[in-house]
Protein backbone atom coordinates (compact mmCIF):
# COMPACT_ATOMS: atom_id res chain seq x y z
CA UNK A 1 0.00 0.00 0.00
CA UNK A 2 1.67 3.39 -0.80
CA UNK A 3 3.00 5.58 2.05
CA UNK A 4 0.89 8.83 2.83
CA UNK A 5 2.31 11.98 1.97
CA UNK A 6 1.61 15.35 3.72
CA UNK A 7 1.63 17.27 0.37
CA UNK A 8 2.23 15.56 -3.10
CA UNK A 9 2.90 18.51 -5.61
CA UNK A 10 1.59 17.46 -9.64
CA UNK A 11 4.42 19.26 -11.58
CA UNK A 12 8.27 19.80 -11.26
CA UNK A 13 8.51 23.60 -12.86
CA UNK A 14 10.08 26.21 -10.70
CA UNK A 15 6.26 26.57 -9.20
CA UNK A 16 6.29 22.64 -8.27
CA UNK A 17 10.14 23.25 -7.21
CA UNK A 18 9.55 25.86 -4.84
CA UNK A 19 6.47 25.05 -3.18
CA UNK A 20 8.48 21.55 -2.40
CA UNK A 21 11.01 23.52 -1.31
CA UNK A 22 8.88 25.62 1.20
CA UNK A 23 6.79 22.71 1.98
CA UNK A 24 10.07 20.89 3.81
CA UNK A 25 10.51 24.43 5.90
CA UNK A 26 6.68 23.59 7.37
CA UNK A 27 8.38 20.02 8.26
CA UNK A 28 6.12 18.74 5.16
CA UNK A 29 6.38 15.30 3.94
CA UNK A 30 6.55 15.96 0.10
CA UNK A 31 6.57 14.27 -3.08
CA UNK A 32 6.98 15.53 -6.57
CA UNK A 33 4.54 13.65 -9.94
CA UNK A 34 5.87 14.82 -13.35
CA UNK A 35 4.72 13.80 -16.82
CA UNK A 36 8.14 14.87 -18.31
CA UNK A 37 11.67 13.08 -17.99
CA UNK A 38 13.40 15.83 -16.00
CA UNK A 39 12.81 18.85 -13.37
CA UNK A 40 12.48 22.07 -14.26
CA UNK A 41 9.64 22.41 -16.74
CA UNK A 42 8.96 24.65 -19.48
CA UNK A 43 12.16 26.55 -18.69
CA UNK A 44 14.23 23.49 -18.26
CA UNK A 45 13.12 21.81 -21.83
CA UNK A 46 11.86 24.28 -23.92
CA UNK A 47 14.24 26.97 -23.16
CA UNK A 48 17.13 26.21 -21.60
CA UNK A 49 19.28 29.14 -22.90
CA UNK A 50 16.77 31.77 -23.33
CA UNK A 51 16.65 35.04 -20.76
CA UNK A 52 14.39 35.08 -18.59
CA UNK A 53 13.98 38.75 -17.52
CA UNK A 54 10.48 38.20 -15.03
CA UNK A 55 12.20 36.77 -11.81
CA UNK A 56 12.89 38.96 -9.05
CA UNK A 57 16.40 39.89 -8.17
CA UNK A 58 17.71 37.64 -10.68
CA UNK A 59 17.95 39.72 -14.00
CA UNK A 60 19.06 37.80 -17.36
CA UNK A 61 18.85 34.10 -15.73
CA UNK A 62 18.87 31.67 -18.21
CA UNK A 63 16.03 28.81 -17.72
CA UNK A 64 18.50 26.52 -17.26
CA UNK A 65 20.63 28.78 -14.28
CA UNK A 66 16.80 29.55 -12.76
CA UNK A 67 16.36 25.38 -12.64
CA UNK A 68 19.65 24.40 -11.00
CA UNK A 69 18.72 27.14 -8.35
CA UNK A 70 15.64 25.62 -7.57
CA UNK A 71 17.14 21.85 -7.87
CA UNK A 72 20.21 23.34 -5.61
CA UNK A 73 17.65 25.41 -3.06
CA UNK A 74 16.10 21.45 -2.45
CA UNK A 75 19.31 19.81 -1.99
CA UNK A 76 19.55 19.05 1.74
CA UNK A 77 15.75 17.88 2.03
CA UNK A 78 14.43 14.15 1.11
CA UNK A 79 12.08 15.12 -2.15
CA UNK A 80 11.00 11.98 -3.54
CA UNK A 81 10.66 12.40 -7.81
CA UNK A 82 8.32 10.37 -10.26
CA UNK A 83 9.46 11.24 -13.53
CA UNK A 84 7.59 10.42 -16.98
CA UNK A 85 4.35 9.69 -14.39
CA UNK A 86 1.22 11.22 -15.76
CA UNK A 87 -1.72 11.83 -13.50
CA UNK A 88 -4.78 10.52 -14.40
CA UNK A 89 -7.23 10.64 -11.85
CA UNK A 90 -7.32 12.43 -8.11
CA UNK A 91 -10.56 11.09 -5.63
CA UNK A 92 -11.18 12.25 -2.13
CA UNK A 93 -11.04 10.07 0.44
CA UNK A 94 -11.57 10.02 4.00
CA UNK A 95 -7.36 10.58 5.03
CA UNK A 96 -7.25 12.90 1.63
CA UNK A 97 -6.39 11.90 -1.50
CA UNK A 98 -5.69 9.49 -3.77
CA UNK A 99 -3.61 10.15 -6.97
CA UNK A 100 -3.88 7.53 -9.67
CA UNK A 101 -1.35 8.03 -12.59
CA UNK A 102 -0.08 5.61 -15.18
CA UNK A 103 2.39 3.89 -13.03
CA UNK A 104 0.61 3.49 -9.89
CA UNK A 105 -1.02 5.07 -7.26
CA UNK A 106 -0.32 8.04 -4.04
CA UNK A 107 -1.99 8.56 -1.19
CA UNK A 108 -1.68 11.90 -0.20
CA UNK A 109 -3.33 14.80 2.63
CA UNK A 110 -3.34 17.57 0.34
CA UNK A 111 -2.48 17.64 -2.99
CA UNK A 112 -0.99 21.03 -5.17
CA UNK A 113 -1.72 21.74 -9.15
CA UNK A 114 1.41 23.25 -10.44
CA UNK A 115 1.30 21.80 -13.88
CA UNK A 116 1.29 25.33 -15.58
CA UNK A 117 -0.01 24.84 -18.94
CA UNK A 118 -0.01 21.03 -18.56
CA UNK A 119 1.72 18.51 -20.07
CA UNK A 120 3.29 19.98 -23.03
CA UNK A 121 4.59 19.36 -26.65
CA UNK A 122 5.16 21.34 -29.69
CA UNK A 123 2.60 22.46 -32.10
CA UNK A 124 3.85 21.51 -35.79
CA UNK A 125 4.25 23.66 -38.18
CA UNK A 126 1.57 22.11 -40.87
CA UNK A 127 2.81 22.40 -43.82
CA UNK A 128 3.51 19.92 -46.82
CA UNK A 129 6.57 17.99 -46.81
CA UNK A 130 7.56 19.57 -43.40
CA UNK A 131 8.42 16.42 -42.07
CA UNK A 132 11.29 15.71 -44.57
CA UNK A 133 13.23 19.14 -43.20
CA UNK A 134 15.93 18.26 -40.32
CA UNK A 135 16.43 22.23 -39.79
CA UNK A 136 12.83 22.93 -38.47
CA UNK A 137 13.28 22.74 -34.91
CA UNK A 138 10.71 23.03 -32.13
CA UNK A 139 13.07 24.15 -29.14
CA UNK A 140 16.73 25.51 -28.72
CA UNK A 141 19.07 23.30 -26.52
CA UNK A 142 22.65 24.91 -27.71
CA UNK A 143 21.63 28.46 -29.22
CA UNK A 144 25.89 28.07 -30.93
CA UNK A 145 24.80 25.15 -32.97
CA UNK A 146 23.22 28.41 -35.58
CA UNK A 147 26.07 30.57 -35.09
CA UNK A 148 26.24 32.05 -38.16
CA UNK A 149 23.27 30.44 -40.19
CA UNK A 150 19.98 31.93 -41.42
CA UNK A 151 17.44 31.80 -39.09
CA UNK A 152 13.88 32.29 -39.22
CA UNK A 153 11.91 32.31 -36.25
CA UNK A 154 7.84 31.88 -36.70
CA UNK A 155 5.51 33.35 -33.38
CA UNK A 156 4.58 36.82 -32.11
CA UNK A 157 4.36 35.83 -28.19
CA UNK A 158 7.32 36.43 -25.36
CA UNK A 159 9.22 33.11 -26.59
CA UNK A 160 9.28 34.22 -30.38
CA UNK A 161 10.46 37.64 -29.55
CA UNK A 162 13.20 36.86 -27.06
CA UNK A 163 14.25 33.90 -29.32
CA UNK A 164 14.72 36.45 -32.17
CA UNK A 165 16.48 39.06 -30.03
CA UNK A 166 19.08 36.46 -28.60
CA UNK A 167 19.48 34.68 -32.19
CA UNK A 168 20.08 38.20 -33.36
CA UNK A 169 23.81 37.87 -31.99
CA UNK A 170 24.94 35.28 -33.55
CA UNK A 171 23.21 34.58 -36.88
CA UNK A 172 20.82 36.84 -39.08
CA UNK A 173 17.60 36.56 -38.01
CA UNK A 174 14.20 36.92 -39.30
CA UNK A 175 10.86 37.22 -37.53
CA UNK A 176 7.88 36.00 -39.08
CA UNK A 177 4.29 36.31 -37.84
CA UNK A 178 0.90 36.15 -39.09
CA UNK A 179 -0.27 39.65 -37.72
CA UNK A 180 1.22 43.09 -36.96
CA UNK A 181 0.77 43.24 -33.59
CA UNK A 182 3.00 40.75 -31.53
CA UNK A 183 1.65 39.20 -28.23
CA UNK A 184 5.09 39.96 -25.84
CA UNK A 185 6.07 42.22 -23.29
CA UNK A 186 5.91 45.80 -24.70
CA UNK A 187 9.85 46.26 -23.47
CA UNK A 188 10.63 43.51 -25.81
CA UNK A 189 8.62 44.23 -28.69
CA UNK A 190 10.34 47.49 -28.62
CA UNK A 191 13.73 46.14 -28.13
CA UNK A 192 12.86 44.24 -31.41
CA UNK A 193 11.97 46.61 -33.62
CA UNK A 194 15.04 49.01 -32.75
CA UNK A 195 17.20 46.04 -33.26
CA UNK A 196 18.78 44.02 -36.75
CA UNK A 197 16.05 41.45 -36.90
CA UNK A 198 14.21 41.42 -40.43
CA UNK A 199 10.43 41.58 -39.68
CA UNK A 200 7.88 39.78 -41.77
CA UNK A 201 4.45 40.74 -40.65
CA UNK A 202 1.47 39.56 -41.65
CA UNK A 203 2.83 36.77 -42.93
CA UNK A 204 1.26 33.64 -43.00
CA UNK A 205 3.97 30.45 -44.71
CA UNK A 206 2.12 28.27 -47.03
CA UNK A 207 4.78 26.57 -48.24
CA UNK A 208 8.73 25.77 -47.72
CA UNK A 209 10.87 25.30 -50.01
CA UNK A 210 14.09 23.46 -50.00
CA UNK A 211 16.91 21.18 -51.31
CA UNK A 212 17.67 17.42 -50.11
CA UNK A 213 17.11 17.60 -45.91
CA UNK A 214 17.24 21.28 -45.05
CA UNK A 215 14.33 23.82 -45.57
CA UNK A 216 15.60 27.30 -47.81
CA UNK A 217 13.15 29.05 -48.22
CA UNK A 218 9.21 29.98 -46.87
CA UNK A 219 6.58 31.04 -49.42
CA UNK A 220 3.18 32.26 -49.27
CA UNK A 221 0.63 33.98 -52.08
CA UNK A 222 2.71 36.95 -52.18
CA UNK A 223 6.18 36.87 -51.18
CA UNK A 224 8.62 34.27 -49.94
CA UNK A 225 11.96 34.70 -47.18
Amino acid sequence: MSQLYDITIVGGGPVGLFAAFYAHLRQAKVQIIDSLPQLGGQPAILYPEKQILDVPGFPNLTGEELTKRLLEQLNGFETPVHLNETVLEIEKQDEGFSITTNKGSHLTKTVIIAMGGGAFKPRPLELDGVENYENIHYHVANIQQYAGKKVTILGGGDSAVDWALAFEKIAPTTLVHRRDNFRALEHSVQALQESSVTIKTPFVPSQLLGDGKNARQTRNHQSQI
